[in-house]
């Protein structure tokens, strides 16, 4: 056969196999669509359907982060649910029915939520008084339908008598249990009360704390009307009149914050000197729209927000893990037509522009998380049932499943917290109480802690501590260890509270022994004789730590290094309480890596244990606390002694085509001897102890592939039928000189997407903005 013949066949041969591939190409992407498409049809008349019973503003101009969040969050769930079969076999899908804090939506959605055929669960109403309105129009209509329904509504004798209904919510008459100790422990005996005319749970606190104990109850009671979260001075005058005649030693504030703001600021011209305990609304948002204020005075509220100063560290550790996700939930306009927009008199807001860690949006994952969790719930409840059953059977199955979380016997452990339930079902979590003492102080736990054990409240002290870095050294993620020094102060309403009654849960212990390698010396201990502050005990304190290395990016890689911490003693809990800007206290620098960002962390272990009489299985929560620093490998080492010889390398390689034919020899001597060197250096450097291959093995993958690939180009080209067609030769050369470097650059650029290349990128930037100012 002529060589012209032989390039012809295979011309026509090539445009066949083309065809071929385009053909199956084109069936592969039909059959995948028809396999997408396919179960969410079956998923339509077969799947089940769980409805998100959600309130967005009351005016419907925004939909706020807190919505986005819940929606992102349930919907990731869902297709993790999903993916891994379902719920009793079958797949689940969402529906968010959202009520614009209107009560009589509230009872329209969930009576649609009622009327979906497939209707599995029912997550959502936060309000005890739209919740009360839905049980008085569709009770027996719910306990008919017999789905579990996991409202927020934190007034639980409203649906105690409906088996099948939970709330995420702490109940209120646990709620009411920690404010009367509270009362108690801090010899309030003359408190009054200040809430919303027609709201049931601010409504519940004020008559709760008419049942106080003689001669402590409410010196004062009032119940005022708010309209559109705005309070007119005329209403509020006369109520700050009798407040400041009776004079109060406490007031309970359930206004909202802004009305609260509008109230408080008469008490502050009023002269009024009463703490405030605020039982609806949030410190901070309050004093906010206050503004200045003439009159210092201490504010309490319950701490539905966790541990102030310290984040949630599931939390954080899941930003950590996937920072690829949205995790940034600004209010955004809702979709509305210009007639509704003018209608419902909307306004546009200055943009946000928040952050991960910014206080609203911290609150937007947080109820995000909430929310998300109670579907976990249901999917952990759900696993045991029989595939194939019944709706009804399914849905009895999961009621008497989820009712199994009680109290110390069984936990789900979600992003925001271990889930479990009281014998009110509402939830079991500590109820938190938060103080801000002055005008000026932060907003910190208040002394005394409250949890209830065995169904009795006990106190717990509260251990205010700071962490101030020295120094951080020895990096090693082969040993995953790390050297610390810092300063340790830390103060207390308990006085025998010391540094013995603290355990370094992370420290290193020595290979020899069960020592941990820790060493303290006390500096202060608390008392009037020095410069120190008064009753507060000061330790410098060195040791190593331990840490779990993340090196898929290495040597671009960003570790956590933590110094995590709790009670040495379950018999003797406490809680811990960091100050403001703990996490960036110190400067420390650290041979080899780079300082980021930093902050203080919480989170609760679960001991299990056995019930006193051996017959049963008893869990018991447990606080601890860790200092976070997150640090950045310098790489400068690493580009002198890798990338910038790989890139000689693989420059060599492509200057080597341009070699005439006759030198053939030369050229596979050349490319052969790059790929031994580029063996050669990855033996010599040294190794990481990982499971997983990082980015520098697979950068030197990559220079393997590239330079093996030159040299079958090169063998290729040299054959004797190619070399004798010129279009082919041609066609060769092209995908040498032009298609090697552009994929050379692509690939290698693409695993240094999110490494060196984003530093540069933002280094660049940086410049650009100080410049421009």
């Amino acid at each position: 056969m002529s060589v012209r013949r032989f390039a012809g066949e295979t011309q026509r041969w090539s445009a066949a196999l083309s065809r071929v591939c385009f053909c199956l190409s084109l069936c592969v992407l039909v059959f995948a669509g028809l396999a997408t498409s396919l179960p969410a049809a079956a998923a339509g008349k077969t799947g089940y359907t769980i409805a998100y019973l959600i309130s967005s503003d009351f005016d419907g101009c925004y939909v706020p982060g807190v919505i986005r969040a819940i929606r992102q969050f349930a919907e990731a769930e869902a297709e993790e649910i999903n993916a891994r079969g379902g719920i009793a076999g079958q797949p689940i899908s969402l529906i968010f029915l959202d009520d614009e804090d209107k009560a009589e939506k509230t009872v329209a959605n969930v009576k649609t939520a009622l009327a979906e055929p497939g209707l599995l669960a029912m997550i959502g109403v936060p309000s005890s008084t739209r919740g009360k309105a839905v049980f008085d129009a569709l009770g027996k209509e719910i306990d008919a339908a017999g789905v579990p329904f996991i409202t927020e509504i934190s007034l639980n004798r409203m649906f105690y008598q409906h088996s099948n209904v939970f709330t995420l919510a702490s109940a209120v008459d646990n709620e009411l249990e920690v404010i009367k100790a509270f009362l108690a422990a801090n010899h309030f005996d003359r408190p009054a009360f200040v809430g919303l005319e027609g709201d049931l749970y601010t409504g519940a606190i004020g008559d709760g704390l008419k049942e106080l104990a003689a001669g402590r109850g409410l010196v004062a009671d009032h119940r005022i009307k708010v309209v559109n979260y705005k309070l007119d001075e005329s209403v509020a005058a006369p109520v700050v009149a009798d407040l400041i005649t009776k004079q109060p030693d406490v007031i309970f504030l359930g206004l909202g914050s802004g009305a609260g703001a509008t109230f408080l600021k008469e008490l502050d011209r009023a002269g009024s000197r009463a703490p405030i305990f605020i039982v609806l609304g949030r410190i901070t948002r309050l004093l906010g729209r206050a503004g200045a204020l003439a009159v210092g005075r201490p504010m309490y509220q319950l701490g539905w927000d966790g541990v102030p100063n310290a984040y949630n560290e599931r939390l954080r550790q899941r930003i950590w893990q996937a920072r690829d996700r949205n995790w940034v939930f600004d209010d955004v306009p809702a979709k509305l037509t210009s007639a509704e927009y003018q209608a419902r008199n909307c306004r546009t807001r200055e943009p946000q522009h928040l952050t991960v860690l910014a206080d609203k949006n911290r609150r937007a994952i947080g109820r995000g998380a909430q929310y998300r969790d109670m579907l976990a719930l249901l999917a952990q409840a759900g696993a045991t049932a029989p595939k194939g059953a019944p709706l009804g059977a399914v849905k009895q199955h999961l009621v008497r499943e989820v009712s199994s979380y009680t109290q110390r016997r069984r936990v789900l452990r979600g992003w925001w917290q271990d889930w479990s339930f009281t014998k009110a079902r509402a939830s079991a979590a500590d109820t938190l109480i938060i103080t801000k003492p002055t005008l000026d102080a932060p907003v910190v736990l208040a002394s005394t802690q409250f949890a209830r054990v065995g169904g009795e409240l006990e106190p717990r002290p509260v251990v205010y501590i700071s962490l101030d870095l020295i120094s951080l050294a020895r990096i090693d993620t082969n040993d995953k260890s790390f050297d610390a020094e810092f300063y340790l102060s830390f103060k207390s309403a308990a006085p025998d509270i010391d540094i013995n009654s603290i355990e370094f849960t992370n420290a290193y212990r020595a290979q020899t022994g069960k020592d941990k390698l820790l060493r303290s010396h006390l500096i202060h201990a608390g008392s009037e004789e020095t410069s120190f502050p008064k009753n507060v005990k000061v330790y410098r304190v060195s040791g190593k730590f331990t840490f779990e290395p993340e090196l898929a990016r290495y040597p671009f890689d960003t570790q956590r290094l933590s110094i995590s911490f709790q009670p040495s003693s379950a018999a003797r809990p406490f809680l811990i309480q960091p100050p403001v800007g703990a996490s960036h206290s110190g400067q420390f620098a650290s041979d080899g890596w780079k300082p980021g960002e930093a902050y203080v962390g919480s989170d609760q272990d679960i001991i299990p244990t056995i019930d006193s009489d051996a017959t049963g299985r008893r869990i018991v929560p447990f606080y601890k606390f860790n200092y976070t620093w997150v640090v950045k490998r310098s790489a400068n080492d690493y580009y002198l002694r890798v990338v910038v010889p790989l890139g000689f390398i693989l420059l060599v390689t492509y200057f080597s085509v341009f070699l005439s034919h006759t030198r053939f020899e030369s050229l596979m001597g050349i490319q052969v001897t790059a790929l031994l060197s580029a063996i050669a250096l990855y033996l010599a450097l040294p190794k990481v102890d990982s499971d997983q291959a990082t980015l520098s093995d697979k950068i030197f993958m990559i220079t393997y592939a590239l330079v093996s690939l030159m040299i079958g180009l090169a063998v290729f080209k040299d054959l004797r039928w190619v070399h004798s067609h010129a279009r082919l030769r041609k066609s060769v050369s092209f995908v040498q000189i032009f298609v090697f470097p552009a994929v050379a650059i692509g690939v290698i650029g693409y695993l240094l997407y999110d490494g060196p290349v984003n530093e540069v990128i933002d280094a660049l930037m940086s410049h650009v903005r100080t410049i421009t100012g």
